[in-house]
């Protein structure tokens, strides 16, 4: 039998599709799927496509978590259920050094981990040691010409370093793919953002992509961030690809080998696919604090709880309630790629809410 559809290890659609969980039916019973643990505002990039505002930009974080306190976390999620760790959010994780033991104690607790970087910071050490212990590896990327790339992230010689480190992860992770009458499942990523400038240089990665048997993820521009003073296309604008003009809402499924954070179970309670990740998941911020998802809720200042002073079942309670407020009150899959999120949001800071 043919191979006929390719996922992304610990992402939603593997653990609905692959191993036959129902996320919703999880959550019901009081589980979380999904644990998102930040890092420090830290990086070596200033992208056009960032979520990350140059006001919080290079913060001096006294207050960040300490690997303990991080593996307390992952331990309590553990308890209530957390199949997969995603570290992401708030700046270039590899630049924390919590991160080499934070990964160590999740694959120790059981965990599937995906890290999302830009690739500059990698050594082929660490790379080696994330594909022995449970990690997907996807690489934010931009475009494949040097010059191109440079000019939107404003960081001379990170193309040189990001290549190098790709291709040492395409050596390492090639031999890590599995496979199953039905699925062929990746644990290495390229993770794209579509602006109004850049359809062609998605086309060169996803094709870069496949002829290296890399997982291919396309999503639109934020509404947040750096983002927000960036080209970017409007919800609702077609796109041209190969001669036909589609909806700029099925872009990221259509030129994507599939996503990296939808969810088939969410179509059961708020009747379309949503990201998996923040719905089922627990989004933990660098300093503890309880967020929306993984790029926004820091406006909020911890108003929604904090894992150092908040009882860890009030979190997951809360995480919870204000996950389905959140996704009724938006029409998309992404809370910071919606227009309806700035309301949202506004309504929140307005209410300045000790929990929803």
């Amino acid at each position: 039998m043919s191979i006929s559809k390719t996922v992304l290890k610990a992402s939603p659609y593997y653990l609905e599709d692959v191993l036959g969980h129902t996320l919703d039916e999880r959550a019901k019973r009081g589980k979380i799927s999904f644990i998102l643990l930040n890092q420090p505002p830290v990086c070596d990039s200033y992208c056009r496509r960032c979520f990350m505002p140059d006001s919080r930009r290079g913060l001096v974080c006294f207050d960040s978590l300490s690997l303990e306190e991080s593996v307390q976390v992952l331990e309590n999620a553990k308890s209530y259920g957390a199949l997969c760790l995603e570290i992401s959010g708030e700046g270039e994780p590899v630049l924390s050094k919590n991160l080499p033991g934070i990964i160590h104690a999740a694959d120790s607790l059981g965990y599937l981990t995906t890290l999302i970087t830009n690739g500059h910071n990698l050594d082929f050490g660490f790379i080696d040691l994330c594909a022995v212990s449970n990690v997907t590896l996807v690489f934010s990327h931009f475009s494949l010409d040097e010059a191109r790339y440079e000019s939107d992230n404003r960081l001379p010689g990170s193309f040189s370093c990001k290549q190098r480190n790709l291709r040492h992860a395409c050596g390492v992770y090639r031999e890590l793919a599995e496979s199953t009458d039905c699925y062929d499942v990746r644990r290495l990523a390229i993770h794209a953002t579509l602006q109004s400038d850049n359809l062609q240089d998605v086309m060169d990665l996803r094709k870069f992509s496949h002829n290296n048997g890399i997982f291919f993820s396309i999503a639109p521009l934020a509404q947040t961030g750096c983002a927000l003073s960036n080209p970017g296309m409007m919800p609702g604008q077609l796109v041209s690809i190969a001669e036909e003009l589609v909806p700029l809402e099925q872009v990221p499924l259509k030129l994507g080998d599939n996503s990296i954070i939808h969810s088939h179970s969410s179509k059961l309670e708020i009747g379309r696919e949503v990201c998996g990740t923040c719905f089922y998941g627990l989004n933990i911020g660098y300093d503890g604090a309880l967020l929306l998802d993984a790029h926004s809720g820091y406006e909020l200042s911890g108003s929604l709880g904090n894992v150092r002073t908040t009882p860890f079942n009030e979190l997951v309670g809360r995480q919870r309630s204000f996950a389905l407020e959140l996704f009724r009150s938006i029409d998309g899959f992404c809370p910071v790629r919606d227009p309806k999120w700035p309301v949202f949001l506004k309504k929140l800071l307005y209410s300045n809410p000790k929990h929803i």
